[in-house]
């Protein structure tokens, strides 16, 4: 029996588990390598693809499923395969940028997450709506999540307005001030990890959400215990039921020592 046995730790990359130069410190990789030794489960949850996860396979390696593309592809790393999708339907999709299009020219970009490993981008400022319509038709892949990139102000001003007439459809979260993704509404990084705890491993009894931004709201709400970073926005520090240290200062690797802490306290 490990001391860990049980836990299932799922953190955000970017600004969570990683420095602002994109590296995982050596507490971090040292706690997350014990915290597996003694029988937790580790993995990321990432708006990003599949593939990402080999930037950090020489120092560290999940041992659960991979939560990729915030959450729309739950992702084998063992076996390089897909082990749950939730794509976006495609008509829905088409209607929702008829609407962006039409209604916001100062939209610098589209970029279109298919196939879980690649991107289609699509500039609105350069095109016409002949050239959106044609873009759609002769697309036959499955589309995961899509990140729309404009001005700081101007993203929240679309998130509002879309996610009122989108909302039965789609997920609308800010991964950065001028990124927002959209996604299923079926699909988000909190919905993978109970997925994972509800039906791959009966062995999960609490799973352990960490992150920094709004499109870990989901990850934090949804998981037994949430972790929020110190250098979280706002809104996610209000959703999560702790905050650590920040992304900087070894995030990872104080919740792991803080929940070894409270096990062998008996908490």
């Amino acid at each position: 029996m490990g001391l860990f046995d049980g836990y299932l730790i799922c953190t955000d990359c970017d600004g969570t588990l990683t420095s602002e130069e994109k590296q995982i410190s050596d507490k971090n990789i040292e706690a997350i390598n014990y915290f597996q030794k003694e029988g937790g489960l580790f993995t990321l949850a990432t708006g990003r693809f599949p593939s990402h996860m080999k930037n950090f396979q020489d120092r560290l390696k999940v041992n659960a499923p991979f939560v990729s593309m915030n959450g729309a592809v739950l992702f084998d790393t063992d076996n390089n395969d897909v082990i749950a999708e939730w794509p976006m339907k495609t008509q829905d999709v088409r209607e929702l940028f008829y609407y962006i299009y039409d209604n916001y020219n100062e939209v610098w970009e589209y970029w279109f997450n298919i196939d879980y490993e690649s991107s289609i981008n699509f500039k609105p400022m350069e095109s016409s709506r002949e050239d959106l319509e044609k873009f759609f038709d002769d697309r036959d892949e499955k589309i995961y999540k899509i990140v729309i990139i404009q001005k700081e102000d101007l993203s929240k001003e679309i998130q509002k307005d879309i996610k009122e007439k989108f909302s039965d459809k789609f997920r609308f979260d800010l991964s950065w001030p001028n990124g927002l993704e959209i996604q299923s509404v079926d699909s988000s990084k909190g919905k993978a990890v109970r997925y994972m705890k509800n039906h791959l491993d009966k062995d999960i009894k609490i799973t352990i959400g960490v992150g920094d931004y709004e499109n870990d709201i989901s990850l934090i709400e949804d998981a037994d215990l949430g972790y929020a970073v110190d250098n979280a926005i706002d809104s996610v520090k209000k959703a999560a039921d702790r905050i650590t240290v920040s992304n900087k200062e070894d995030a990872i690797a104080n919740i792991i020592y803080e929940i070894e802490k409270e096990i062998r306290d008996g908490k």
